[in-house]
């Protein structure tokens, strides 16, 4: 038993699969819980970046810094912690994160210079990013394929809804107190996230032999080499790009995410000017209109895909086939550019505020649903490697999504609001494309590919 399982209320069991509805409910929810703290603490000092600029007496460019950096953390951090996760089990590599990353955010909010507050910044995402690909693992081992769907909705929630819910809170936080407020914040739910994946979150992961328990791995190789082993371990997990029907989904759902970053990064600048002129906590609460379009695209999404993966079982004499989630993806495909051009033309209209938050509205459901139906036909693709796959997912998106939160400002001050998401529409609907392809070749690819090609 691992040392930490004594703090743990739910037990460890040999099939993960077996724990009660309650215990998967409540595993969902700490997971959750552990999905929304990245989003989170990346949007926390929106609302701040304009009061950096003046405190580090800067520029506008090197205060963006720190967000872009932020997000390369959560591309690249991912790949390890999925890796590490299979070597020494999700729980502790949860936990042992979590702390690294309150640690790194304490001394952003205690930092009298800019570059320490961007290395450190970098080094919090590293560590609350661990919850991207380690908690889809965790959620892939406690469910069976034709549950797992609505399982994921509820995780990927916690991913997106972290973006809109923190300019909220950062706002307040930022008019009633000061910017360090704001990392200190994401320092007390990045510490709370740890202790209650310590206390509610068993070990999920299956050990097929005593050889997989860290105390037997120190007989069996030195030192040196089980580090070089975890050192390049996740580049092994990139090879599941070269699975087409993985790499196009994946190319879809970015583009999507990475739009979503060019949106909460040009929303500010939107909203706080002429003729609108919101204060720091009206501009977060017009993301309220995002967080109504996630809940019920959460709602319906995930079951939707379980139920038609459910319906190919029933008629394929319990077989069954990931592709068959994907129909779900044209339901809500077309809200994605629609909300897009509603809400970018309507704002350089100078409409009255509501209505291009209808726009956003209309994406964020779009956005909930692809991604609720993707994410497990990703994980259905490759079996018992869903850490792995949604780690490649994050280092994707995240970083179509560093260089958007760049380019987006730039874009919107020399395009317009109209032009820009409208250019950010059409890509959407290009990639709608590479989940065509996927449909139409998937049966192909699949006879031509064992699992074991690609495993």
């Amino acid at each position: 038993m691992n040392s930490l399982d004594r703090f743990c209320f739910l037990a460890e069991l040999d099939d993960p699969k077996s724990h009660s509805e309650l215990q998967k409910n409540t595993v969902v929810g700490m997971i959750t819980l552990s999905a929304f703290t990245a989003p989170f603490s990346s949007h926390l000092l929106f609302p701040s970046l304009d009061t950096l600029v003046d405190h580090f007496h800067t520029t506008t460019t090197k205060v963006a810094l720190t967000t872009t950096v932020f997000l390369l953390g959560l591309a690249i951090a991912p790949l390890w912690w999925s890796t590490l996760s299979q070597q020494y089990g999700r729980r502790p590599i949860l936990v042992f994160s979590f702390l690294v990353s309150a640690l790194a955010v304490i001394i952003c909010a205690v930092s009298s210079s800019l570059p320490l507050v961007t290395v450190f910044r970098f080094l919090e995402a590293v560590g609350c990013s661990s919850a991207q690909s380690v908690g889809a693992g965790v959620i892939s081992d406690i469910y069976i394929p034709t549950q797992r769907g609505t399982a994921l909705s509820w995780f990927w929630l916690g991913t997106i809804a972290g973006s809109i819910i923190a300019p909220i809170i950062g706002g307040g936080l930022q008019e009633w107190f000061a910017w360090q407020a704001n990392l200190y914040c994401s320092a007390i739910l990045t510490f709370s996230a740890a202790m209650l994946t310590l206390v509610f979150v068993p070990e999920t992961l299956v050990k097929t032999s005593p050889t997989d328990y860290p105390e037997h791995r120190s007989d069996m190789k030195s030192v040196w080499t089980r580090v070089m082993r975890d050192a390049g371990g996740p580049l092994q997990g990139l090879k599941y790009f070269l699975n087409p029907s993985i790499l196009f989904c994946m190319s879809y759902v970015s583009i999507c995410f990475a739009t979503l970053y060019c949106i909460t990064t040009t929303l500010p600048y939107a909203y706080s000017g002429p003729p609108y002129n919101f204060s720091a906590i009206e501009v977060g609460l017009c993301y309220i209109s995002n967080c109504l379009g996630y809940a019920i695209g959460t709602f319906v999404g995930g079951r939707l895909s379980d139920h038609k993966l459910r319906q190919y079982q029933a008629t394929h004499d319990g077989k069954t086939d990931p592709l068959a989630r994907l129909s779900i993806v044209w339901f809500g495909a077309p809200f994605v550019p629609i909300g897009l051009i509603l809400y970018g033309w309507l704002i350089e209209a100078k409409c009255y505020w509501i209505f291009p938050l209808a726009g956003m509205f209309l994406f964020s459901l779009g956005l909930i649903l692809v991604t609720s139906t993707i994410t497990p036909f990703l994980e259905d693709v490759v079996p018992g490697a869903g850490a792995s796959v949604v780690a490649d997912l994050n280092l994707m998106r995240n970083t179509l999504a560093a260089v958007g939160t760049v380019v987006s400002p730039v874009a919107a001050e020399k395009l317009g609001f109209g032009r820009l998401m409208t250019i950010l529409a059409v890509l959407c609907v290009l990639g709608t494309g590479f989940v065509g392809i996927v449909v139409w070749r998937g049966a192909t690819w699949k006879g031509e590919e064992t699992q074991e090609d690609i495993v």
